[in-house]
């Protein structure tokens, strides 16, 4: 086994994953929770105009749906906390695994709030985080280099699925949603009332939308830049793979996050892209 994967499953690092994995969990729910809830409303709404015939009830609605609006605007980054302590819990464990100095600007997270999470993980057993069939001939720096790699491109992979299914999603509603209008004969008032109700729903799902998309381009442009230090630079120093791992850590932070449900069925498929490129780095340095 490669020397840097040998103490991947100390158990000081593993609390540290699984106190990670918490906060993201947290960060994620209250993000599903938004979304679910809005996507309610975005099929509420259009039904309620429709049936509804009071004009007064119908204000009501319409002053509810731009309170709800300002209201998720405020609080959509709300769990950005969890999620920054997430990110700086994941940055702990890379750093000690790999070796590489703390950056002294970042606050490492108290002993107590990492205990605090740990103890709340309920999942499976966590054990060999990062693929354990990388070469131990490889140098230590550049196994660094290919560790990394490992992050960003699993994660690219896997917003890009994610962002196609709410893209389909939100497509196929506002199609939907037209063909419904237009059947029934709406007039154009209720039409604009319906509309401005459901852009709380719109905003969030582009903001989504656009929040993964910025993610993966930040993401493809890090691992192409540790491809190419992998495949074509032996010597690479540790001040530029500290350079790296700060940009792997600013983009842990992005509050558009893919839930565990849809990480579940996309794992096996990502481990096996993961696998492949490991196994053709293996090759190149045996």
């Amino acid at each position: 086994m490669n020397p840097i994967l040998s103490k991947q499953n100390d158990p000081e690092l593993i609390k540290l994953l699984k106190a990670s994995i918490v906060a993201y969990s947290k960060a994620k729910r209250g993000e599903i929770s938004i979304t679910y809830f809005l996507m309610f409303l975005a099929i509420a709404y259009p039904f309620s105009y429709i049936i509804i015939c009071n004009d007064g009830v119908k204000l009501t609605l319409f002053g509810c749906s731009f309170l709800l609006t300002v209201v998720v605007l405020i609080f959509t980054n709300s769990f950005k906390g969890n999620t920054t302590m997430g990110a700086i819990l994941k940055e702990e464990f890379d750093t000690a695994l790999f070796d590489l100095p703390w950056k002294s600007t970042l606050k490492k997270a108290d002993y107590a709030e990492v205990s605090k999470f740990s103890l709340q993980y309920k999942g499976k057993e966590i054990r060999d985080w990062y693929s354990p069939i990388l070469l131990e001939s490889i140098p230590k720096k550049i196994s660094i280099a290919i560790l990394q790699h490992t992050n960003t491109r699993w994660d690219i992979e896997l917003r890009i699925e994610f962002r196609k299914w709410l893209t389909v999603l939100l497509i196929l509603y506002t199609i939907a949603l037209w063909i419904f209008l237009i059947s029934i004969n709406t007039d154009s008032k209720t039409i604009f009332s319906i509309y401005f109700s459901i852009l709380s729903f719109y905003s969030h799902f582009i903001t989504l939308i656009f929040g993964h998309t910025s993610t993966i381009n930040k993401r493809k442009t890090i691992s192409s830049h540790l491809d190419e230090i992998i495949r074509h630079k032996p010597h690479i120093s540790i001040n530029e793979l500290r350079d790296i791992q700060d940009e792997i850590y600013s983009t842990r932070q992005e509050s558009a996050k893919v839930p565990d449900f849809f990480f579940g069925w996309y794992q096996k498929r990502m481990n096996a892209i993961a696998e492949d490129y490991l196994q053709s780095i293996n090759k190149k340095y045996s």
